[in-house]
């Protein structure tokens, strides 16, 4: 059974500057909240409404605007400002000062390696070195390679959508040429 299943964790933001974590709660806590309090603070922090009218089968499109605003908000570091990344329930932040292992996640990041996952496998290999790092990176990247060729091996009956397939795996392999030549120079 899924850990997350059972009980509610807050996800955690990062700031990648401050090199600091905070959790803040996800869209279906927020709304179980107002729900119950029938109060709803808007995206701006100072609107307060009444509105325990929207749970109700007419309002689903009033609730549909809170939900997205919920679900689109910005966090901001409450120290530097900066807007923070969402990194998922299962990040573990490393000390303040690991230098090495901040710019480690926050090159993951920039890759879209987050630690969302349902609780059940955890979040995988999470290099702490940076030569694990490079190493990891290269794997990645023959992964992404493979994954590449036998998209473009596929015939377009088969797949109709397959310059999309391409397209992603291009910027994929782009993205993560892209980390192991600008970590070459930054993490060591």
């Amino acid at each position: 059974m899924c850990r997350y299943a059972r009980k509610t964790y807050k996800s955690h933001y990062v700031c990648f500057k401050c090199r600091k974590s905070f959790k803040q709660p996800d869209a279906y806590d927020i709304l179980q909240r107002i729900e119950k309090e029938k109060v709803y603070h808007g995206p701006n922090g100072k609107t307060v409404l009444k509105i325990g009218h929207v749970f109700t089968k007419a309002e689903t499109k009033e609730l549909q605007k809170i939900i997205s605003d919920i679900e689109n908000r910005t966090i901001k570091c409450p120290e530097c400002s900066n807007v923070m990344a969402d990194l998922g329930k299962d990040f573990k932040a490393p000390k303040k000062t690991a230098v090495k292992e901040w710019k480690i996640i926050e090159s993951l990041f920039k890759t879209g390696k987050c630690f969302h996952s349902c609780g059940c496998d955890g979040i995988g290999y999470i290099p702490k070195s940076p030569n694990d790092y490079e190493t990891y990176l290269n794997e990645i990247l023959k992964t992404y390679q493979e994954y590449l060729a036998a998209c473009q091996n596929i015939s377009m009956e088969e797949c109709s959508n397959k310059s999309e397939e391409v397209n992603y795996w291009s910027d994929k392999i782009q993205a993560i040429k892209t980390e192991i030549i600008d970590n070459k120079f930054e993490i060591r």
